[in-house]
């Protein structure tokens, strides 16, 4: 089969194409060849749309770094045959890919439910006859046959149209539907927007019908060429998990420092003891419950953001959210509600226009001028304002059952003009006894007018209701005063007038209709109704006035722009609709803000310019990165602008965020740093997401971002307790090497086992319990952290709160044994061999173990808050002490779990390698306020040395 350079389809006449395809329009193809085709060009489909792989999405979770050196860790303590450690670190590793796996796959299996919830089939002519056949069937030159409410199952040249009207929003980002021609496009430069001889795969069809030759199949369509660019954008890692991966690695070497220390303490005797401490003491290096509770928080994190219309994807989303520092957003069906409303109504001779409230469909809504509320009867006594309701529900083919559940059919534009004469009672239903429909003269690319002719069924009269573009006015002669028709007196000073108002409302954001009426008899036509035609109809015609109509943002859509505002995001609107448009949708919903006074202050850059796609595209990278501001606005966009938009982002270090649910938004959504897609979107959009906001708001963001914060926050207070705790560990096993029995052996402050319930028993939950705080009223009045979880501070207080433990433990370590105990280190006292001997030891070994679980469940309300004394609210005390459950559950539990350790026979000196204690309980309860005292202490002077605002 001959091919043509798929760019040059629309430049083709219909024979070439038929030429090009080898086809027939009236027959189609010939079942033969329908299979050569499809050995050639393979099924109809985009690739990534075969389901979900379990193993990608489990070798996902093995292959974190912080897993990975657990691994290692659990191989060497099997090999030592340390069976406890290792089985419990084995649990942890188990635990944590299961809870990550689970929540990935579920959230992936739902996207690919949502992907397969349709059937998808096309009508082709094949052989002469017309089939319906699935549409991974399709082949190029297939003859196709489209309906309204069809979906394009490819990309076509069309070759018959009859009133074919196409919603392309999701590949173009035009809210309105586009008319389309058979006639070719010629130009090099015809965006996809301005082929207006091609319909394109997954588009739908609003109105008329019409007939097509395939020219392109699966990833050969534009949505094709999306897709491949979206495979191409790579995905780098989120801020955390690099850093969490550096931590993992850094750790590793620091525990293989720490391992040969002990083996070079202990002069290279490789025994089973000082190996298993060895061990030991590399694990109390890695937090091991970190990933486990990183985990389980996020899923937690999953579940909250699913109640709030928020499908999370990958976990680490969750994270990246707390990043943004900008999001650049689609305008149709994301900041605004993606249905034309009807706004505004402008009659000859005003001054003013009406308003009309509402929100989108709904069908109620006030009417006023200049914000002076008027009733409907009132507006009703003017001839003209009737007339004009009357011509949008006459002149209309949409119907609605209930708007307000969204039970409506029809063209968009439709719907609103039914919307408005429904605020008014003035439905079409209500004329039916009426009005009698005789013909409809529909719209055409031609005319750009659609006229319905009626017969008034009381006055037995003939009455024309025309709506169409600004040249509906070149069929007007007359107008309507005082309810009488009088010609129009100057024809240059009329168009002059209704041009400056068409033009003003353009730069209000709205469509503008022009509304005509002419009522006539047979007699004065000179014809049988029968046989009028269009052009008897569209002439004379008494200028009624102006309706303006628009995509409605959403109500909550300004409020969401004022919070990230307010929370240092700045918003970008990148869209396909013409710049008067996008700039009045832009200043209504904030994006667009008057420059503020020069005594106020503000979070970010209240204004920035706005451009179109065509300038933006023109300017080099550096003349890019040269601008003060990159616009908050860029009309007639596409989707390498949209690329180009994150990627100079990227270039000035901001964390970017693209929220769309359109085809042409997928590149870009891939690019960014989060992709948000909207619900009811398209597959490729939310297969290129990390979140899909099920409800299609922009408000969901807010949330989502804030949730994000909350969910770092808390990240950071539970790292921060889990590794200064470690801190705390090793400066007491490595100090501890030091002491050493008359045999030269180093007699260990802390038994393996004892390490492993300390980390995992009795610290892990508390930690966990952090990881669900609620979040502080602040959260969204401060500026996106980029500098990572690890800032100079939390080092800070990761290594003095450590030193701060690791000083009292062994404290009480040489308090028991040398200040009130006998003074002596016991031969064998790593094993329960010589128990009397090592009595004092182990009484040692319970008073710190039970000191330090202490301290580390005290050491969790410090964690609360970075600076704020536990005296106060904000610093978790006072009235909060009790908010978090969780945490106090935690503490109290843990608390008491290591009392039976100290007292069960067996248990104690067998596996913990400790005794019973007694007068030592006054020591664990010093050491344990002498913590308390010194953490706030600590906090003081950062309060005093520290001025920036911390959450």
């Amino acid at each position: 089969m001959m091919g043509a350079n798929p760019t040059e389809w629309h430049a083709q006449s219909v024979e070439q194409v038929t030429q090009l395809l080898e086809t027939d329009v009236e027959r189609g193809l010939k079942e033969g060849v329908v299979l050569q085709l499809q050995k050639q060009f393979g099924p109809n489909e985009l690739k990534g749309q075969r389901g979900v792989n379990p193993w990608k999405v489990m070798l996902g979770q093995l292959t974190n770094g912080l897993t990975v050196i657990l691994l290692v860790a659990a191989v060497v303590s099997f090999a030592v045959q340390d069976h406890a450690e290792g089985g419990v670190l084995a649990f942890v590793i188990i635990f944590n890919a299961s809870v990550g796996f689970v929540q990935e796959y579920r959230a992936e299996k739902t996207m690919d439910a949502l992907r397969r919830m349709a059937s998808p089939t096309a009508k082709v002519i094949r052989d002469g006859g017309l089939d319906r056949i699935p549409s991974l069937g399709v082949v190029p030159g297939d003859i196709i046959v489209f309906e309204v409410g069809d979906v394009v199952p490819a990309d076509c040249r069309l070759i018959e149209v009859l009133n074919l009207e196409v919603d392309e929003a999701m590949l173009t980002g035009e809210s309105l539907p586009v008319a389309k021609t058979v006639e070719a496009i010629k130009g090099e430069n015809a965006t996809v927007g301005d082929r207006l001889n091609m319909v394109y795969s997954s588009t739908t069809l609003t109105k008329g019908r019409g007939k097509g030759i395939a020219v392109a199949t699966g990833m050969n369509t534009e949505i094709g060429k999306i897709t491949k660019s979206i495979a191409q954008a790579g995905q780098s890692s989120t801020p955390m998990q690099k850093r969490l991966n550096r931590m993992a690695y850094i750790l590793f070497a620091i525990s293989l420092l720490l391992a040969v220390i002990v083996f070079a303490v202990n002069k290279f005797e490789f025994t089973t003891d000082i190996i298993i401490y060895a061990v030991s003491l590399s694990i109390a290096v890695i937090p091991e419950g970190l990933i486990a509770v990183i985990t389980i928080v996020m899923a937690l994190g999953v579940r909250r953001m699913a109640s709030q219309q928020a499908l999370v994807r990958k976990l680490v989303a969750l994270e990246s959210l707390q990043a943004v520092t900008n999001i650049c957003s689609d305008k149709t069906g994301t900041l605004t509600q993606g249905k034309m409303t009807v706004t505004t109504l402008w009659l000859p001779g005003m001054e003013d226009q009406y308003s009309i409230s509402g929100n989108g469909w709904e069908t109620s809504g006030e009417i006023s001028v200049r914000e002076q509320a008027i009733g409907a009867p009132e507006c009703l006594t003017d001839l003209r304002f009737r007339l004009l309701v009357e011509c949008s529900a006459l002149c209309n083919s949409a119907n609605i059952v209930e708007a307000s559940e969204g039970k409506v059919w029809g063209d968009p534009t439709e719907i609103a003009l039914q919307v408005l004469a429904y605020k008014l009672q003035m439905g079409k239903p209500t004329f039916r006894t009426r009005k009698e429909p005789i013909t409809e003269f529909p719209f055409s690319s031609a005319e750009k007018r659609m006229s319905m002719l009626y017969r008034d069924v009381a006055r037995d009269a003939f009455e024309i209701y025309t709506k169409g573009a600004e040249n509906v006015l070149a069929i007007c002669d007359r107008l309507l005063e005082n309810g009488e028709e009088v010609e129009i007196a100057s024809s240059d000073e009329f168009m002059q007038s209704v041009s400056a108002q068409i033009q003003l409302m353009a730069k209000q954001g709205l469509r503008v209709l022009v509304v005509a009426y002419r009522s006539v008899s047979e007699k004065e036509m000179g014809k049988s109704v029968s046989k009028w035609e269009r052009v008897d109809v569209e002439r004379n015609m008494a200028f009624l006035g102006l309706v303006g109509i628009r995509d409605t943002p959403r109500p909550e859509s300004k409020v969401a722009v004022d919070q990230c505002y307010d929370a240092g995001i700045i918003v970008h609107m990148l869209t396909g609709d013409h710049h008067d448009t996008a700039m009045a949708i832009a200043r209504e919903v904030g994006i667009i803000r008057p420059a503020p006074n020069s005594a106020e202050e503000s979070v970010v850059p209240m204004y920035s310019p706005v451009m179109t796609a065509a300038e933006f595209d023109a300017l080099s990278e550096a003349q890019i990165d040269d601008l003060n501001e990159l616009p908050l606005v860029i009309a007639r966009c596409t989707p390498a602008t949209k690329v180009r938009m994150i990627e100079a982002l990227h270039r000035r270090k901001k964390f970017a965020a693209m929220t769309g649910d359109g085809v042409n938004d997928a590149p870009s959504l891939k690019k960014a740093d989060v992709g948000i897609a909207m619900g009811a979107g398209s597959d490729v959009a939310k297969q290129s997401s990390e979140i899909v906001l099920t409800d299609n708001n922009f408000a969901t963001i807010v949330m989502a971002v804030s949730e994000g914060r909350r969910i770092f926050s808390n990240i950071r207070k539970f790292i921060l307790h889990l590794v200064s705790t470690n801190v705390g560990e090793v400066i007491v096993l490595i100090i501890g090497l030091a002491f050493k029995d008359r045999n030269g052996v180093s007699v260990f402050p802390l038994a393996p086992v004892q390490i492993l319930f300390l980390n995992m028993v009795t610290s892990t939950p508390p930690a966990m319990a952090l990881g669900v705080e609620a979040a502080s009223k602040d959260t969204m009045k401060v500026p996106p952290h980029t500098k990572g979880l690890f800032g100079n501070e939390v080092m800070a207080d990761m290594m003095i709160y450590g030193i701060i433990m690791g000083s009292l433990i062994l404290t009480d370590w040489v308090l028991v044994i040398y200040a009130f105990g006998d003074n002596q280190l016991g031969p064998e006292c790593n094993s329960d061999r010589i128990l009397v001997e090592c009595n004092t030891v182990f009484r040692a070994r319970s008073t710190i173990m039970v000191a330090f679980i202490w301290m580390v469940l005290l050491h969790a309300y410090n964690c609360r808050h970075p600076r704020a004394s536990l005296f106060t609210a904000e610093g978790g005390g006072a009235s909060n002490l009790f908010t978090n459950r969780l945490l106090l559950w935690s503490v109290l539990i843990g608390a008491l779990m290591p009392i039976p350790t100290v007292y069960i026979p067996n248990l104690n000196t067998k596996i913990f390698k400790q005794e019973t204690i007694s007068w030592e309980w006054a020591i664990v309860v010093f050491s344990v306020v002498a913590f308390f005292f010194l953490s706030e202490l600590y906090k003081l002077i950062k309060r005093t040395v520290m001025t920036n605002h911390v959450i």
